[in-house]
């Protein structure tokens, strides 16, 4: 073989070899958005879900409050602390018996 056809085969192997990592380089990140991607959509619904069913005990607590229910009564209802009712109750304008 000559020179100039072992420096060209060397050439075509390294751009071969260049253009395969490339590829699986470009596999390896696509894989590793698709999973970040979906981590983050799951991490999300459970974030939303967890914000609504607060929203919701909270706007169940407070219209326990509304109606005269007493702290201890609308602790039990929402399964949260008495201090925690008050504050609620404190940070929405509703004055406690």
């Amino acid at each position: 073989m000559s020179d100039i056809n072992v420096e060209e085969l060397i050439r075509t192997m390294s751009a071969q070899r260049v253009e395969a990592l490339r590829a699986d380089l470009a596999a390896d990140l696509q894989t590793a958005w698709e999973k970040g991607r979906a981590a983050g959509k799951a991490e999300g619904i459970s974030e939303g879900e967890f914000r609504g069913r607060k929203q919701g005990v909270i706007s169940v607590a407070l219209n326990l409050l509304r109606t005269g229910a007493d702290t201890a009564t609308v602790a039990k209802a929402a399964e949260l602390p008495e201090p925690i009712i008050r504050k609620i109750a404190q940070d929405n304008g509703i004055t406690l018996a």
